[in-house]
């Protein structure tokens, strides 16, 4: 079967695609020089990975400094200069973290080793426990059910399998009781932080759940698998439940099971959008939060046995987003758009809530849910989860993830075009009208005070909805953002090194 014969199945849906099989010829056709367009300054290929965990260690040697300015790791956007916003224990660095440690997974060097584990025990003490503090700007100390705070706990296992230091796996043990005390709504569903209850966002998946699986395949006692197991698919059903869309395949950000239908957390006077009050799921298909619950659920099957009632579903979730994303990736720059399902147009009518009249802003295209679904696709074509027709559609992807980064003859790299952690959005605006810029020492405030003051935003929350005026952007598409850089060495850990085996990847419990 030629690659031009598979196009028709793509057209007429998931059965047909799942069927569609290209040849080794293909295949590497796809991948040769010339299969897909190139850009002149894209990076060659194996050494995307290395540069930028190189660049990364070398520029940060500690991720959490905040003597650097607008040079550290983690910033904070919304001023000029851009200020320090170091994020401590949390997502933000442990995903650049878990793709430097497959880099050493697959070279060995001990650099990055190190590397991880310095992070690693500046939060985890001798006796295992793990720090939650915030020292900076305003000391406090994070509620430990954020389950934006477990994702580097997906650190330990690596840690303990390589020293068997008993405090790691002490730590694991303590992580996994965290997930006994997060609270849930009527349904079941993980609130996604106690900011914002009843609220379940795809975020979470990533962020939870594959530490739970894991913890459970290979720690666990056997009294507590099956409950283990079950309360880490339900997360994921729920998401389908409630957030999957027939039309494109794809899920939306985010459900909420108040029974007041009131999206608490999301004041519009702070710069939020919330979605209409009485509306069960947010109405935008946001890329990287797609790309979060598709890794999410494709790390979990590493680890969820065979033969477990609810590995059929999370299959499907993962065919779901697998089409999703072969039908709208962009033919020419093989990236992906941050609105996913209206690429570069027609853009809707109406770009706030309904009823307004506000121009939508343009959607633009998004490198790190663009580095975040070539992973995926790759990881699931080598694990057997998918036929290998998508993995023409990662090496598009990577190509297009790697015209985005720049690396300098001496070292330094620029990974662009990441948007900064978001929120929840109710119109089609909160999600594009984006303050994009290079410059983080001067220039106006990306919403200026004469415009954008609590006292001019909107209000009316939670009985009327007004979108903000265009003019206040409270997103942010810049350069080495980490999200981006996390992004981008899980991407290589597939692209670069996808046909080594991870040595601790096919051990244990249930695993392909």
């Amino acid at each position: 079967m030629t690659f031009k014969s598979c196009i028709p199945a793509v057209k007429r849906g998931v059965t047909a695609l799942l069927g569609c099989a290209l040849t080794a010829a293909s295949i590497a056709a796809l991948a040769a020089p010339g299969g897909f367009a190139e850009r002149d300054e894209a990076p060659a290929p194996g050494r995307v990975g290395v540069a930028v965990a190189n660049y990364m260690i070398k520029t940060w040697p500690t991720l959490d400094d905040t003597s650097c300015g607008v040079n550290c790791f983690s910033l904070d956007y919304a001023k000029v200069p851009a200020a320090p916003s170091p994020k401590y224990w949390e997502y933000t660095n442990g995903v650049p973290l878990v793709g430097i440690w497959k880099l050493y997974q697959h070279t060995g060097n001990k650099v990055y080793f190190d590397y991880v584990k310095k992070f690693v025990d500046t939060y985890v003490d001798a006796n295992g426990k793990i720090s939650y503090a915030v020292p900076y700007p305003t000391p406090s100390v994070r509620d430990a059910t954020i389950q934006d705070v477990i994702q580097p706990s997906n650190l330990l296992f690596g840690l303990y399998e390589e020293t068997k230091d008993p405090r790691y796996l002490t730590a694991m043990a303590a992580q996994r009781e965290v997930f006994k005390s997060i609270k849930t709504n009527s349904a079941g569903a993980f609130w996604h932080k106690p900011s914002y209850p009843n609220q379940q966002w795809l975020d979470g998946l990533y962020m939870a759940e594959p530490f739970l699986v894991k913890y459970c395949a290979l720690y666990a006692a056997e009294s507590d698998k099956v409950g283990c197991f079950s309360t880490a698919t339900t997360q994921a059903k729920l998401m389908h439940e409630h957030l999957f869309d027939a039309n494109t395949h794809l899920y939306y950000h985010a459900w909420n099971g108040a029974a007041d239908g009131i999206w608490l957390g999301l004041d519009p006077k702070k710069g939020k959008t919330p979605p209409v009050t009485g509306a069960v799921a947010s109405p935008v298909l946001w890329s990287r939060s797609i790309a979060w619950l598709y890794l999410g659920v494709i790390d979990m099957l590493d680890y969820l046995p065979k033969n477990h009632p609810d590995r059929a579903l999370m299959l499907r979730i993962v065919n779901n987003v697998s089409y999703g994303l072969a039908r709208y990736q962009d033919r020419k720059s093989g990236l992906w758009y941050q609105v996913i399902d209206l690429k570069d147009g027609p853009l809707p009518a109406n770009g706030g809530y309904p009823g307004e009249s506000i121009a939508a802003q343009p959607n633009f295209l998004e490198t790190s849910a663009s580095a975040l679904f070539t992973y995926g696709l790759a990881k699931s074509v080598r694990k057997g989860y998918l036929s290998p027709y998508y993995l023409g559609v990662a090496h598009k992807g990577w190509r297009g993830v790697k015209s985005q980064i720049d690396i300098a003859s001496n070292g330094d790299v620029k990974v662009h075009g990441t948007v900064v952690g978001m929120s929840i959005g109710g119109t089609y605006n909160s999600y594009v009208n984006a303050d994009f810029r290079t410059n983080l020492t001067s220039g106006e405030l990306p919403a200026p005070a004469a415009s954008c003051s609590a006292a001019q935003l909107p209000g009316g929350f939670p009985t009327s909805f007004t979108s903000a005026p265009t003019v206040c952007k409270f997103i942010y598409v810049r350069d080495n953002v980490p999200q981006g850089i996390g992004a981008v060495l899980l991407a290589a850990s597939e692209m670069e090194h996808g046909h080594l085996r991870e040595r601790h990847d096919e051990r244990g419990d249930g695993r392909h």
